[in-house]
């Protein structure tokens, strides 16, 4: 296999020296003939993007692909720090309610036509409508109209973002939104030239494609890789180092790590968790685990029998060791107990009223419930299970079925599924009862982990619908205070917990193997790093 994968890489090599040789600054000729090799970033992607069109994308193996694809008003830098996008300098009203943005002159399509303020507004309204089916259009809410729009009652053109002219986007809100700039980094936010739009193919096929960021996508083999090459048009094309990023779509954490000690990655998706020990003793400067803004849940199916039964719900949930699971993943994750990780700043989040209670203590009222939703050992509850394969879905899933055997009594089947199916699995509750996911915060703020369990949310996995949960969020959304705001999100997330639409199992840290050769890869809690700020050595671009 690795002689296969070997000679793949060399070939698709002489087809990037092709493309980025070709009027490269980076590039020497000597009688016609490249003597330079293009740096070549190869990066584990953890699996293929479900789509690389920026309003529909919703999982993080997309919207790594497109932060290098494509540009918003407001960008990410290294870091994970807000800067300045496609919008050279911007201002904020007193009231906070207005957002008034001024386009860098030099921002440009991958085909050398200027990004303009109608290309902003036109990615938002075409986000919103409903015909879109943006899973992240609610991320858009504050914005004046977006919901009505999304909800199909008003038209896209009464959003509240408009060109005053060419070169001025003005974002008008309806209520205060602190964490919006955040929002404004997303590709739900990201320009779009309806002039260029050919339906499908505009996103997935190279000679059709018209980005506006970093790179420009070059080949897509789904299942195997995503060649991009530099843009040449980028607004900072001189301080992009790369002459083209490979992402492989790679599930397995055992095959990104056999491809990075045989040089074919520089940079892996994650790291297995059984050789997390080893690799800080062979690997320990290459090896990066930091805490990140994610969670790791089972969803319950909440809209019919046997979890339409809260006490069913808790039981399940109390049932599990969360501190054995981390022990078993042995890769520094912390044990859940709410629904929005430690390390938000400002905010002191909820946990179950349960968590400080011994684990027997526990165990004790879990088996009570589970008797009051009805089950026993002469009638069990019969469950199934639904995870993906790769990382470490598999020791999870059996480890929780473990648990709910020996705890409990129940008889529990397993679902494994490959990505894509999952995915698809996912969005129909008729074809699975709990199904394991995970959350990674798309910014520094309470909102991005309690929204998606609105009730109008269509990131509501497990279909949880509260009105007073929703009516806290809302007050949340409306306080002038941080203080007052982070009392309400985490009322809000309190109130959830009661009702254990989801079991929270572990808080995420990300785990990535770094080559000695890439340089600028910076951590951070979101766990974004463009390609666009790394770089590579040249002697070991081949790697």
């Amino acid at each position: 296999m690795a002689s296969r994968a070997i000679s793949r890489l060399a070939l698709l090599l002489v087809v990037t020296g092709g493309i980025c040789g070709c009027g490269s600054a980076s590039d020497g000729t000597a009688d016609g003939v490249a003597t330079t090799e293009p740096v070549v970033l190869h990066r584990g992607n953890g699996g293929d993007p479900q789509t690389l069109d920026p309003a529909r994308a919703e999982d993080v193996h997309s919207f790594n692909v497109l932060t290098d694809l494509y540009e918003g008003l407001l960008s990410l830098d290294a870091h994970g720090n807000i800067v300045a996008g496609i919008a050279e300098s911007w201002d904020v009203s007193s009231d906070g309610l207005i957002y008034t943005f001024r386009l860098a002159t030099d921002a440009r399509w991958s085909d050398g036509a200027p990004v303009t303020a109608e290309h902003v507004v036109d990615g938002m309204r075409r986000t919103l409508a409903p015909e879109t089916g943006s899973a992240y259009s609610s991320l858009l809410y504050p914005i004046r109209n977006a919901e009505a729009i999304a909800q199909g009652t008003l038209e896209t053109t009464s959003l509240g973002v408009t060109a005053s002219d060419a070169k001025t986007v003005v974002i008008q809100l309806h209520a205060q939104a602190p964490y919006f700039p955040s929002v404004l980094t997303m590709p739900i936010a990201y320009p779009f030239r309806s002039d260029a739009d050919v339906p499908n193919e505009r996103f997935s096929d190279p000679q059709q494609f018209v980005g506006n960021g970093p790179f420009v996508l070059e080949e897509w083999h789904p299942g195997s890789h995503i060649l991009l090459r530099r843009n040449r048009a980028f607004r900072e094309a001189d301080l992009v180092a790369l002459d083209a990023v490979r992402y492989f779509a790679i599930t397995a954490p055992g095959t990104e790590l056999n491809m990075y000690r045989a040089g074919e990655l520089d940079i892996t998706y994650t790291v297995p968790g059984s050789q997390v020990n080893s690799l800080r003793k062979t690997h320990a400067t290459e090896l990066q685990i930091v805490p990140n803004l994610g969670l790791y849940y089972l969803a319950f199916d909440l809209s019919e029998a046997p979890f339409d039964n809260a006490a069913l719900r808790k039981a399940l949930s109390m049932a599990i060791d969360r501190e054995a699971l981390v022990r078993v993943t042995g890769r520094g994750e912390q044990p859940a107990y709410g629904l929005v990780p430690d390390g938000v700043n400002g905010y002191e989040p909820a946990r179950f009223s349960w968590n400080s209670l011994p684990q027997d203590e526990r165990l004790v009222k879990a088996r009570g419930l589970y008797e009051q939703a009805g089950y026993s050992a002469e009638n069990p509850l019969q469950v199934t299970l639904l995870y993906d394969a790769g990382d470490f879905h598999e020791t999870i899933a059996l480890a929780v079925s473990a648990m709910w055997r020996e705890n409990l009594g129940a008889e529990v089947e397993l679902d494994k599924r490959e990505w894509q199916y999952f995915l698809a699995t996912r969005k129909n509750r008729g074809d699975w009862q709990v199904m394991r996911f995970a959350w990674n915060g798309d910014y520094d703020h309470p909102g991005t982990f309690t929204d998606i369990l609105h009730s109008k949310n269509p990131q509501n996995l497990p279909g949880y619908s509260n009105a007073t949960y929703d009516q806290l969020l809302a007050e949340a959304e409306a306080a002038v205070s941080t203080e007052e705001q982070m009392h309400l999100y985490a009322a809000a997330e309190a109130a959830m917990l009661e009702d254990d639409p989801i079991a929270p199992l572990y808080f995420y840290v990300s785990k990535h193997l770094v080559a000695p050769s890439v340089s600028g890869f910076e951590n951070n809690v979101l766990d974004r790093h463009p390609s666009r700020y790394l770089n590579k050595s040249r002697a070991d671009s081949a790697r």
